[in-house]
């Protein structure tokens, strides 16, 4: 090992080959003698590029006889694909395993799948990223998901859609282009819903404070620049990067209220992996959002005037979300002033106590029970 490979580490536990080395841990620990299933698949987006893959995991109960298709062998039991399915879509700089509290619980309840954005997560890395404009971004990540779920889902069966944070968005223009496809579409933390940003709020914090200030101005300037927290991690020496994985889950997922500590290990390798793979999509920061998490297009406008008002929605948020709770209240309360919703009342609200913007993470069990109803009835 050479010089520089002594300071910075090794990039192979961060190729995409180890990351996926570090799902198939994570997943294998979670659902460890629970008599579920799970199998991951890649889905191929692009022709021209082989790296433009969808990557998304599928949870199950495994069957009762037979032998599992996934393996390649007939599984003579084999139910018929379910009407709705369960698709969780994970937020900005993270995968499918930020669900690691709930993927356990959703997947004994039924069919579950947890899809990585197109360039994102543990989802092939393409050479290049073509879109430029807020609307080419939408149209690359949502082309995406249909590309997904044309590839891994029966044509009769329909998507509890659930999209967090940045994944949120994702879901809502999904469901605006594919309306059919949503049995109901739910919205936890959803950035970008409005901008509630506050002028005098943010004087008053940059007030009288010269570090303060400048530390905020090199924040938005390197958010204009297109730096995200992802390009950051990988100029971090590898042994650097783990430590911060590992702080990360247990202060913000507290990990330990629920993994052993070769699970919190396993988590804190699988998010650092996430975070030093190439960038790709991650770019979609500063088209989407301006500095600091701003909404660039009001959400609100999508789900009130565009997205058809047949498709349920409901918005979950955690009360110390700094993702405006407000926002998403105001939205569901001018959903439901107008018809069909008003008659049908499918636009809800619901605020979790002593949570935060990973409202699945601190309060799994109300979230699980939200979306059970929401899916299943």
């Amino acid at each position: 090992m050479g010089p520089m490979e002594r300071v910075w580490g090794s990039l192979a536990p961060f190729t995409r080959a180890r990351c996926l080395q570090n799902e198939r841990a994570l997943f294998d620990h979670l659902l460890k003698d629970t008599g579920l299933q799970w199998h991951a698949h890649d889905t191929r987006v692009s022709d021209s590029d082989p790296d433009d893959v969808v990557h998304s995991v599928v949870v199950e109960p495994a069957p009762a006889s037979g032998i599992d298709e996934e393996n390649g062998a007939k599984n003579v039991a084999r139910p018929a694909p379910p009407r709705v399915d369960l698709v969780l879509v994970h937020g900005f700089g993270n995968g499918g395993g930020c669900f690691f509290r709930n993927v356990a619980s959703f997947g004994a309840m039924g069919r579950t799948h947890l899809v990585d954005w197109r360039g994102a997560g543990m989802s092939g890395r393409p050479r290049s990223f073509p879109p430029r404009t807020y609307d080419e971004c939408v149209e690359y990540l949502v082309d995406g998901l249909e590309a997904w779920r044309a590839s891994r889902l029966d044509e009769r069966t329909r998507m509890c859609l659930v999209g967090h944070s940045m994944g949120a968005m994702i879901a809502t223009h999904y469901a605006k282009r594919y309306p059919s496809r949503v049995a109901h579409l739910v919205l936890t933390g959803p950035a970008s819903v409005q901008d509630d940003s506050d002028p005098a709020r943010l004087a008053d914090f940059l007030q009288g404070s010269l570090p303060r200030r400048l530390a905020f101005n090199a924040v938005v300037l390197a958010w204009r620049a297109g730096v995200t927290p992802q390009a950051v991690a990988r100029w971090l020496p590898a042994s650097t990067a783990m430590r911060i994985g590992g702080r990360y889950t247990r202060v913000r997922w507290r990990s330990g209220d629920s993994l052993d500590g070769d699970g919190q290990e396993i988590l804190a390798r699988y998010v650092t992996g996430v975070a030093k793979m190439p960038a790709c999509s991650e770019k979609v920061m500063s088209v989407f959002l301006k500095p600091i998490g701003r909404a660039r297009r009001a959400l609100a406008a999508v789900l009130e005037d565009e997205l058809d008002a047949t498709v349920p929605v409901t918005f979950v948020y955690g009360e110390r979300d700094w993702m405006s709770p407000k926002s998403g209240k105001e939205c569901a309360e001018r959903m439901l002033a107008g018809e069909p919703r008003s008659r049908l009342k499918n636009a809800e609200f619901h605020l979790l106590p002593n949570a935060g913007h990973f409202a699945f993470v601190d309060q799994a069990a109300p979230f699980e029970a939200i979306v059970r109803f929401k899916w299943l009835g």
